[in-house]
């Protein structure tokens, strides 16, 4: 464009220079001045047609000069937003080295750059403000104890004792509720057994003391789950009578109730030596000589030893111990054997 326009105002200049020598020499070519004059409107013609030219060139430029300078302005800004963007990579690039070693030296860790996958949808803002309520969380804790690792491991090794501890405890009570629980099951069972010889028992011995058709029997409360907590009942019930409740027996009945229930407990485990301290005193003569004969049927396999004062207690038995004092304060053993003076 500039060399055409160059160009294009050298052929101007070179009109003009062209018209003033015609002008010069008007008179020595008067005879070409037609020609000359058509000539010079057909110059005028183009030079009006080159000013315009010119001019929508110089239009054209003008365009171009300001689309440029539009461009340079784009261009400024792009080179500053670019060297702005280099500087805050650079920063970040040298927060994220600060912020590595950070973590190696505070929290012994390696960090390593990735990708985020869900940069667009992730709440910055939000982490933004929880990060910043632990670093105030973090700085209410006060300054760092550096012994707080050897204090855990201390106490660490006591947990791991204590935890040990425990588990030895848990596992002694639950051998120990193991064997309680066998020990339960044993203990009932055997009682179980025992109660059921010394029922048999204590209707045999009974029905020796009293009559063949009087009533007895041994219960246990069926309300209780645990037979060793259960309440027993003792039924007695003389012929002829039918007492609800054993307080309704004689003095007589009962103690003979209770000397049937002492023998059978007795037969479980019996002894070979077996004493007896006024277990008589209630008893009427008859009731006497039942309790005499249930002795003399024992006997054979221990030997009873009787504390009494009933004679006829005394005259059942095979031989007799007595205390006396002759002399004021001498006690002196006296005995008699009564199978000697039979013998005699």
């Amino acid at each position: 464009v500039s060399a055409t326009f160059d160009q294009r105002t050298e052929e101007i200049f070179k009109a003009k220079e062209d018209s003033t020598s015609l002008d010069a020499d008007l008179e020595a070519i008067a005879v070409s001045l037609k020609e000359a004059h058509q000539e010079y409107d057909a110059v005028m013609e183009q030079k009006k047609s080159f000013d315009q030219d010119y001019n929508a060139k110089r239009s054209h430029i003008h365009e171009i000069e300001m689309k440029l300078k539009d461009e340079r302005l784009l261009q400024e800004g792009s080179l500053k937003a670019a060297h702005d963007l280099e500087i805050k990579i650079q920063e970040l690039t040298m927060k994220a080295e600060n912020l590595k070693v950070r973590a190696k030296e505070d929290f012994d860790f390696d960090v390593q750059p990735g990708e985020f996958e869900d940069a667009e949808n992730y709440n910055f803002a939000a982490m933004r403000d929880s990060a910043h309520k632990l670093k105030e969380k973090v700085h209410s804790l006060g300054a760092v104890n550096f012994a707080a690792f050897d204090e855990y491991k201390s106490e660490k090794e006591r947990l791991d004792f204590m935890c040990a501890q425990r588990n030895d405890l848990e596992q002694s009570e639950k051998t120990v509720m193991e064997t309680i629980e066998e020990i339960n099951t044993t203990a009932q069972k055997q009682f179980l057994e025992t109660f059921e010889l010394i029922r048999e028992n204590f209707i045999m011995t009974f029905k020796g003391l009293f009559d063949e058709g009087d009533e007895c029997d041994l219960r246990l409360d069926e309300t209780e789950s645990d037979p060793l907590e259960a309440k027993i009942e003792i039924i007695a019930k003389p012929r002829g009578k039918r007492p609800t409740s054993i307080d309704l027996l004689s003095g007589g009945e009962k103690t003979l109730t209770a000397i049937a229930l002492l023998f059978a407990i007795y037969l479980v485990k019996p002894s070979p030596f077996c004493i007896l301290d006024e277990v008589d005193a209630p008893l009427d003569d008859t009731n006497i000589d039942r309790f005499a004969r249930i002795l003399r049927k024992f006997s054979d396999n221990t030997q009873f030893i009787i504390v009494t004062h009933n004679k006829r207690t005394m005259e059942a038995a095979n031989a007799m111990y007595g205390v006396t004092m002759e002399e004021e304060g001498i006690s002196k053993l006296v005995s008699v054997r009564f199978n000697e003076i039979q013998s005699n």
